[in-house]
C-alpha cells in the first residue's frame, strides 16, 4: 500500500469523524528496536481537545513512556503519538498533527485554486427534443486533473441536472478548445467548502478509450501543471508544496497564532502574482529589492516561483534561488511580505500591475 501523509486539519477532523460513525477497531502498536508489539482497540472519543482510545485485549506489556503507532483500517489511517497520557488501557491525547491516508488513485492528481477560475465547459448526452440540441451546457471551475479525470466545482443547480454514473462531454478545458467533445462520467458528489455558499464538489473520470489527439491534449495540460508544482530547479530550494506549507505554518501557529494567520493572509496575496502579464512580471521585478522578495517569497509555493521566474535568463533565476536559500524567522518573512506587499498594493493603485485570474494561459 502506499501512503500520503497531510497536515490538513480539516481533513484529519473529518477523516476522524468518519472513523466515529463506523466505531471500527483500531490496531495500536509499540516498537522496541526490531520487536513490535500490537494491541487492540477502540477510539472511544474525538475532539480538537483531546481523543481517547480503549485497548481492548490484554495491555499488560504497554509502556506509558514509549510513542505509539495507530492504524484505523475503516479509513486507512496511519498516525503517531509521542506525547500522550495513559489510564491503564485508556490512551487520551490531543488531535494528531499530521496523519498518514492511502492513497487510493493510481493516477497523480494537480490542483488550482478554486479563485484561479480556471474553467471546463461541458454539455449534456441528452438533447432538447425541440431544438436537438443538448439539454444542458455549462461552464464550470477547474480545481484538480490528473490523465484519468478533472475534479469541478459546481452549483446546486448541476447536481439537479446530472447524477452519479451519468455520463456528459466535455468541450473545453481551462481556455483551450479540445479536438472534439469526449465523454466522461460522473463518480460522485461531495459539499466543497468555500466561502461561497451552495457549491459542490464533482468528481469526473475520463473515458477509457480517448481517443489520440484528446488524450494529448489532457496529458498536455497535466504535463505543464507537473512541471510547474516541481519548480524551478528540484536540486534547489525553490517554494514549498501545499502539505509543507500547511505544516510550516501549523507549527508557526502553536506559538504565535496571530503571526501565522498574518503570514497565512500574505501568503494568499502573494499568490496573485501569478496572474500577471510576462510584461508585468518584467517591470515588477525590476521595480522591487531582489533580497527583500526572496525573503518574503520563503513560504509560498513552489508554482508561484516558477511562475514569477521561469521566463527569466538561467543567470537570473539562479541568483533569485541563492538569495532564497536561507532560512528566515516566521516573523522575519512576515515582516519583508508586508513590505513587498505594501509595494503591490501602489503597483495596483498606479495600474502598472493587474492581479487578474482571469488572464488564462493558451496552451498549446
Amino acid at each position: 500500500m502506499q501512503y500520503w501523509k497531510t497536515h490538513q486539519k480539516d481533513l484529519i477532523a473529518k477523516k476522524f469523524e468518519k472513523v466515529m460513525t463506523t466505531k471500527s477497531d483500531v490496531t495500536i502498536w509499540q516498537q522496541f528496536g526490531g520487536h513490535r508489539k500490537t494491541y487492540i482497540g477502540n477510539l472511544e472519543s474525538i475532539s480538537k481537545e483531546i481523543c481517547r482510545i480503549k485497548i481492548t485485549d490484554e495491555a499488560n506489556e504497554f509502556d506509558s513512556t514509549v510513542p505509539f503507532f495507530t492504524h484505523i483500517p475503516s479509513q486507512e489511517i496511519i498516525f503517531k503519538k509521542e506525547k500522550y497520557n495513559s489510564h491503564g488501557k485508556l490512551l487520551e491525547f490531543s488531535m494528531p498533527g499530521d496523519i498518514q491516508l492511502y492513497e487510493k488513485r493510481k493516477t497523480k492528481r494537480f490542483y488550482y485554486l478554486y479563485q484561479d477560475h480556471k474553467t471546463v465547459t461541458y454539455h449534456s448526452e441528452e438533447n432538447d427534443p425541440s431544438t436537438q440540441k443538448p439539454l444542458h451546457t455549462g461552464t464550470c471551475v477547474l480545481v484538480d486533473i490528473s490523465i484519468s479525470g478533472v475534479g469541478l466545482v459546481v452549483d446546486e443547480d448541476f447536481t439537479h441536472k446530472f447524477r452519479v454514473d451519468q455520463d456528459f462531454f466535455i468541450t473545453n478545458i481551462t481556455d483551450q478548445k479540445l479536438p472534439e467533445p469526449f465523454r466522461v462520467k460522473i463518480k460522485y458528489f461531495e459539499a466543497y467548502k468555500s466561502k461561497e455558499k451552495g457549491l459542490y464538489k464533482v468528481g469526473i473520470i475520463f473515458d477509457d478509450k480517448l481517443d489520440s489527439i484528446s488524450y494529448k491534449s489532457i496529458s498536455n495540460l497535466v504535463e505543464i501543471k507537473q512541471k510547474k508544482v516541481e519548480g524551478l530547479d528540484p536540486n534547489q530550494y525553490c517554494g514549498l508544496e501545499f502539505e509543507d506549507q500547511i505544516r510550516i505554518l501549523n507549527t508557526i501557529e502553536g506559538s504565535n497564532k496571530a503571526l501565522a494567520n498574518n503570514i497565512r493572509d500574505n501568503i494568499e496575496v502573494l499568490d496573485k502574482l501569478r496572474y500577471m502579464t510576462t510584461n508585468m512580471k518584467v517591470g515588477f521585478l525590476q521595480s522591487v529589492n531582489h533580497d527583500l522578495l526572496a525573503v518574503a517569497l520563503r513560504l509560498s509555493s513552489k508554482e508561484l516561483i516558477y511562475e514569477l521566474f521561469s521566463e527569466l535568463t538561467q543567470t537570473m533565476q539562479k541568483e533569485i534561488l541563492e538569495k532564497m536559500q536561507d532560512e528566515k524567522p516566521a516573523s522575519g518573512v512576515c515582516k519583508a511580505q508586508d513590505e513587498i506587499l505594501k509595494q503591490i498594493r501602489e503597483m495596483e493603485a498606479n495600474g502598472s500591475i493587474m492581479l487578474d485570474p482571469t488572464a488564462f494561459i493558451t496552451y498549446v
